[in-house]
């Protein structure tokens, strides 16, 4: 199949195309020049696998939580390519995408983007299976969970996931089961949005737009007016 993925929940976006075996990936962690080089990067991996946004069966993004700039980029440049071209957009969340790779290891895994002021977006997974839904939350928080749980063996992933753990480990919890290195979530949203099509399920709609777990600076200054 012929597909373009984009994971922009966190500061480092990774835009990747496929074209049945032939897969090229960019990461673009470049600041506020993302909303530069966004479509650029976009033709850019579509060339290297031989095709074009015409050609694509479908596209594929995390739909959030995670960095409002970015997931309205990313949610902008495949709406674009829907109207122009009628195709299909899937939207996997997050945390869920991150979580992915861990589904069948049996360990507790924990799914995490910082969302800065110590504040963290996370969710758990034992199985594949989704133990604590995403919140906009603490490392104290997960670390009770994680306690109350008796999880043992834990697995943190995501972009964050470095910061996390050291969080983790200086309040005392010791179960984290370090990784070498984190899998690309494009693979992920590639593999979860063929299951979603495979199974007959509906693309996003023209009115759905990313999942926010927290307002924006806009809204709470508005707010406080």
């Amino acid at each position: 199949m012929k597909s373009l993925a984009i994971d922009s929940a966190a500061s480092c976006m990774v835009i990747a195309a496929r074209n049945d075996d032939l897969t090229a990936t960019l990461s673009l962690d470049i600041g506020m020049k993302q909303s530069q080089k966004i479509l650029p990067a976009i033709d850019y991996v579509l060339e290297q696998v031989g095709t074009t946004p015409a050609d694509l069966d479908y596209t594929v993004l995390t739909s959030g939580p995670g960095t409002f700039t970015g997931l309205r980029l990313a949610f902008s440049a495949l709406k674009a390519i829907e109207l122009a071209h009628d195709v299909p957009i899937y939207g996997v969340p997050s945390l869920d995408a991150y979580a992915f790779p861990f589904r069948n290891f049996g360990e507790t895994v924990v799914s995490v983007i910082d969302a800065k002021k110590d504040q963290f977006f996370a969710a758990v997974y034992k199985n594949g299976k989704c133990e604590l839904e995403a919140e906009d939350t603490t490392a104290d928080r997960i670390f009770e969970f994680l306690n109350s749980a008796s999880a043992g063996s834990t697995i943190v992933t995501g972009p964050d996931a470095e910061i996390f753990s050291e969080a983790l480990t200086e309040k005392g919890y010791s179960g984290i089961k370090r990784l070498e290195s984190q899998p690309n979530a494009t693979d992920a949203i590639f593999a979860i949005a063929e299951s979603m099509i495979a199974q007959k399920k509906e693309p996003l709609k023209d009115y759905d737009g990313p999942i926010y777990l927290r307002k924006s600076e806009a809204e709470i200054a508005l707010e406080n007016k």
